[in-house]
């Protein structure tokens, strides 16, 4: 999406805000998710695990494109605003170093399945401290994105973070990221798509992402 003004066009960050949705829906769900595998079931246990490496993948490499593409311009070109800028960076690490006590929780629990409240609690604190800073992130930063930013440079953050997802599971994070979206959110986000993904989403996505939340959830998705 773009937004233009008289001298130039600037990007919307409208759709950043749908894929932190997706985010917070997820890993607020993940300690029931912990919590309800059955004692000593390490199938269970590896398929909630798994999920969570995956949203752990991904909110990594969301970050990773901030810290590489984001943070340096806005250091650079709103000095003023350098305090909040770093205090992003610290958020991150902070966000990192729960993720990383997460997936060695998660490894023990995969290999046991005895014992999941540490790890609970950890994904307890990390969707917490993940609310505040996505929270954070859209009040202050991404007005900031929008002013600072020229369009292809918020066009290469999404393109990293679409290029780090593997392409046989893109079309099931799509899913995940509509759900969580309003009508008119999946409207504009799907507007931005091209054709051949949006083909792609109707014809083999829908199905493969409901197939892939009963898995996890083990209820059906309500229908978008």
């Amino acid at each position: 999406m773009t937004t233009s003004t008289a001298h130039t066009v600037r990007p919307d960050t409208r759709e950043m805000v749908v894929v932190h949705n997706c985010f917070r829906r997820q890993f607020a769900a993940l300690p029931a998710l912990v919590r309800g595998v059955p004692a000593g079931d390490t199938a269970r246990a590896g398929e909630v695990v798994t999920f969570f490496e995956e949203l752990a993948t991904a909110l990594h490499h969301h970050h990773t494109s901030e810290d590489d593409l984001l943070w340096p311009k806005l250091l650079d070109r709103a000095p003023t605003d350098a305090a909040l800028v770093l205090r992003m960076e610290e958020q991150h690490e902070r966000l990192s170093e729960l993720l990383s006590r997460a997936q060695s929780q998660g490894a023990a629990f995969t290999a046991d399945a005895v014992d999941g409240e540490p790890l609970a609690r950890t994904l307890t604190a990390l969707s917490a401290a993940l609310d505040e800073h996505l929270g954070e992130e859209e009040q202050r930063i991404l007005p900031m994105a929008e002013q600072f930013l020229t369009l292809a440079e918020w066009q290469e953050m999404g393109d990293r973070g679409r290029a780090s997802i593997p392409k046989d599971r893109l079309l099931v994070f799509l899913g995940f990221i509509l759900q969580s979206a309003t009508p008119g959110e999946r409207r504009m986000f799907m507007s931005e798509m091209p054709f051949a993904a949006r083909m792609a989403w109707s014809i083999l996505g829908r199905r493969a992402f409901r197939k892939d939340y009963r898995r996890i959830y083990g209820t059906e998705p309500a229908a978008f």
